[in-house]
């Protein structure tokens, strides 16, 4: 199965290599107009990889809600960029909110070795639990409509950007097409799997099986996240399969994980276990401005004025960073009331 990719550098490929991400889901990070991390990561130094996993955009295959394929896909698809003359290391770290966050701990369980870090945001600890059914009481507020618009983006040419790639004469995008009307109907499962069983459930509910992830992992998620929820902190304790996690708990909706408050130790975690360098937030202060823009509708997006480790050697920075609490809860004055 082929699977759609796009590759953003941070400058040529002959001044690499370069410390290198991989974002990973069923959205558009392949599309090779899109902007928003490519620029992001562009501006912290970083290589920055779009993959769609199977059945959606230009990728091949049919779509099925986090298949264990998906997962192997995406081992093989870490173990590829990895190998690029470009990757610094040939090590990749991953990236992602949301949908692409939460296929982060589906790919990371399979423990592909040239896999860094994970920094998985606004995720979920069960899909039945956490979003479908939480309570018991089928989630027609967001799941359902989620779900609907995923099947809808995984018909043949769903996604916009891919039918505009096959009108302008991309045959390998059109080619992969061909099985999407082999995808299974999402909508039927839900309907017919009104209760949790292991069967229906428990091979999508990631609490079952984080404690395989053994790579550095950096997660983040706000209490009152009208989309994925609050229920991701209930795992928190499962990731004893790494001996560097951390987590940002904080109040706020579903794009707070990504927010100022938790970018200045995302920007650290990824330039400690991805880049292996001294963190600085030169490159965050420059983008975090458009960042929250994109994000949350304004341009006042304050990071600290000092860099914390300047002055440090990496290993000083890492021991120093490592001494630190592993889990943080914040408190953010504008964000969503509530206290955790």
């Amino acid at each position: 199965t082929t699977l759609s990719a796009s590759v953003w550098l941070p400058g040529p490929a002959e001044d690499g290599p370069y410390p290198t991400v991989v974002e990973y889901s069923g959205y558009t990070p392949s599309d090779p107009e899109s902007a928003g991390f490519a620029d992001l990561f562009g501006a912290l130094g970083y290589a920055y990889v779009g993959v769609n996993i199977r059945g959606t955009g230009c990728s091949g295959g049919s779509f099925d809600y986090f298949e264990y394929t998906q997962s192997l896909d995406g081992y093989d698809t870490i173990e590829t960029v990895a190998a690029q003359p470009w990757a610094q290391g040939n090590r990749v770290g991953m990236v992602g909110v949301s949908y692409p966050g939460i296929s982060q701990l589906f790919v990371a369980r399979t423990q592909p070795p040239s896999l860094s870090a994970i920094t998985p945001f606004s995720i979920i600890a069960d899909s039945y639990s956490s979003t479908l059914y939480p309570g018991g009481i089928l989630n027609t507020g967001f799941a359902v409509a989620w779900i609907e618009a995923r099947e809808a983006d995984a018909e043949p040419a769903g996604q916009a950007w891919a039918a505009g790639r096959i009108a302008a004469g991309d045959e390998t995008c059109a080619a992969n097409q061909l099985l999407r009307l082999q995808n299974v109907d999402q909508t039927a499962v839900v309907v017919e799997n009104p209760y949790w069983t292991e069967a229906a459930a428990g091979a999508v509910a990631p609490r079952s099986f984080v404690d395989r992830i053994t790579v550095p992992t950096f997660v983040a998620g706000a209490w009152q996240d009208e989309q994925t929820g609050g229920h991701f902190a209930t795992m928190l304790d499962g990731f004893t399969g790494t001996d560097a996690f951390y987590a940002t708990l904080t109040n706020g909706l579903h794009t707070e994980s990504i927010g100022p408050a938790v970018f200045p130790r995302f920007v650290e975690v990824l330039d400690l276990y991805v880049a292996e360098r001294v963190p600085t937030l030169d490159g965050a202060r420059t983008v975090a401005p458009l960042l929250a823009a994109g994000i949350f509708g304004t341009d006042a997006a304050t990071l600290p004025e000092d860099d914390r480790f300047a002055g440090m050697s990496f290993d000083e920075a890492l021991a120093a960073f490592e001494s630190e609490p592993p889990i943080e809860v914040l408190f953010e004055e504008g964000a969503a009331d509530g206290v955790p």
